[in-house]
């Protein structure tokens, strides 16, 4: 039976074959056009849904695992809703936003600058949305409530604390039986003087007047809050604020801008933020005494998306295969344009391009669940290829490569992180033939946390705990394939996940031995012992 026209080729279109597309993918969700974006962008089933509810979230991911492309997603999505996207790169906030990093400046000249600066793309995004011919916004009264938010830029302003203290009474130098000391309480300056002065002889107090401390918002909020709100009713539409490259900035700024997004931003009833940021690259909130600065994750926002949690090969083979395959057919497809792809489906993409199967898992192994380093280590292979299928030995190759020009590179600005990693290497790949190791919970380390950063270390599981260690809770990290590839087939190969032989279901649950105490220690990993063999080289 003939098939309907719908479902019939236009005769004459153009064809063009997977392999000739790979070089032409890009590895940057901002270098595509909008309509690439929605293209090739893969709806992740388990967060899709809480991505377009309205409920103000923190996003989380390393960098390239699709946070940008997320966000753009939203950003089309609710337009097409009928709603207002508004969307920030962090990174370009500001015409001069290297003042923020510029420490010989007061803290709180440049939180109070970057508060402004925020301010102000969201009064020039709003403008242009107004003009735009297809504008959602609603244009009554508008422009006079886009004018008072441009206005409320002037009322921001962050300041530092202020302390007065007596430095003590200073006495003529005649008067050598004077004495004066001062000292300060939880309540205030306190000064005592004691001692005999002529009664020709005054003696003068000394003040000083010091800066301590963070600073603090000292604003009226109101201004900045009532501006944003009339927008917001006006409108008639749901603002969506989308910042990308939350963890550009300062961490020790952070807190200050997430303070002004809790007290002026988030109180809008018509209006939603979604942030992306790097988990150990961000500090939403500073606590001193009993006072607290910036948003509570989990209270005032959700934090319920991590994007480092969903595509690790190891971790959850099934899904990461089928994300991965899903990413590849709909980027060829978004870059073939105009044309039509030769090969029709996911299936076919893995026929044509690779060797065997198993080529391409082992490709999704390599990449750690990063879509950046999934389309670096696929373009590298494809080059040594030459036009032939992708085999084994090319994704392998194309991986090392990867991971010495992208990675490794990284670690010559952290002599200890480096140290570390080989510690990590030697004890763990080669002593304990595993490709992950455990570390409690409760134990921080910014060497490990740069790692994981970097993409040299990955977290398999955020919470484990032995049956014969109740209430002790340990975090499985993983090393990256690149720094055992070049042991693959050899002696020193890595044969088990946590242990020798064993591995983890799709289910992320960890196998492990019957002497389940033993084992779990054998798999700990001491970092004080790394101290100690670094102290000692």
């Amino acid at each position: 039976m003939a098939l309907p026209s719908i479902f019939k080729r236009k005769r004459g279109t153009e064809e063009v074959a997977a392999v000739d597309l790979l070089q032409k993918i890009s590895k940057r969700a901002e270098d595509l056009t909008t309509e690439e974006q929605a293209r090739s962008f893969v709806a992740i089933r388990r967060i899709d849904g809480a991505l377009k509810n309205r409920d103000s979230r923190a996003i989380f991911g390393r960098r390239g695992t699709g946070k940008t492309h997320i966000l753009s997603y939203v950003a089309s999505d609710v337009e097409g809703g009928g709603e207002v996207p508004i969307f920030i790169d962090l990174r370009t906030l500001g015409s001069n936003n290297s003042i923020y990093s510029d420490r010989s400046l007061e803290a709180h000249a440049r939180a109070t600058t970057l508060i402004r600066d925020l301010i102000t793309a969201i009064h020039e995004e709003l403008l242009e949305k107004l003009t735009h011919p297809k504008s959602a916004l609603n244009t009554e009264g508008m422009d006079d409530a886009i004018s008072v938010l441009a206005k409320s830029v002037k009322s921001v302003v962050v300041s530092a604390e202020q302390h007065d203290r007596n430095a003590g009474a200073k006495m003529d130098e005649h008067d050598a039986q004077a004495s004066a000391d001062a000292k300060l309480s939880p309540f205030g300056p306190e000064a005592n003087a004691s001692g005999k002065a002529g009664e020709n002889h005054q003696a003068s107090e000394e003040w000083e007047t010091t800066i301590m401390g963070i600073p603090r918002l000292s604003v009226n909020m109101g201004d900045a809050y009532r501006a944003l709100d009339d927008v917001a009713r006006r409108s008639r539409s749901r603002i969506w604020l989308l910042l990308d490259e939350w963890s550009s900035l300062p961490v020790e700024l952070q807190p200050y801008l997430a303070d002004f997004l809790r007290r002026a931003v988030l109180p809008v009833q018509n209006l939603t933020i979604q942030i992306a940021a790097i988990e150990f690259r961000s500090a939403f909130r500073v606590d001193f005494d009993r006072d607290r600065v910036g948003l509570e994750l989990g209270s005032d926002i959700a934090a319920d998306i991590n994007l480092d949690d969903y595509f690790v090969y190891d971790v959850s083979a099934d899904v990461a295969l089928e994300f991965f395959r899903t990413l590849l057919f709909k980027h060829l497809q978004a870059f073939a344009g105009e044309r039509e792809l030769k090969e029709r489906d996911e299936i076919a993409i893995i026929n044509s391009v690779f060797s065997q199967e198993r080529v391409f898992a082992e490709l999704v192994r390599a990449s750690e669940g990063v879509p950046r380093d999934f389309i670096n280590i696929l373009q590298l292979a494809a080059m040594r290829s030459d036009q032939s299928k992708i085999a084994m030995n090319e994704v392998r190759i194309a991986a090392k490569d990867w991971y010495e020009r992208d990675k490794q590179r990284n670690l010559d600005t952290n002599e200890r992180a480096d140290q570390l990693l080989q510690w990590i290497r030697d004890k763990v790949i080669e002593g304990k033939r595993a490709r992950a190791f455990l570390l409690r919970s409760s134990h921080s380390d910014p060497s490990i946390e740069f790692l994981f950063d970097e993409r040299l270390l990955h977290i398999a599981k955020r919470s484990y705990s032995a049956k014969d260690e109740p209430g002790v809770r340990y975090r499985v990290w993983k090393v990256d394939y690149g720094c055992y590839v070049d042991l693959i087939n050899t002696a020193k190969s890595p044969t088990g996940f946590l242990f020798p032989d064993t591995e983890l279901s799709d289910a992320g649950e960890i196998e492990v031995p019957e002497d389940d105490y033993r084992a779990v220690r054998r798999a700990v990993l001491d970092l004080s012992e790394f101290e100690k063999d670094n102290a000692s080289g």
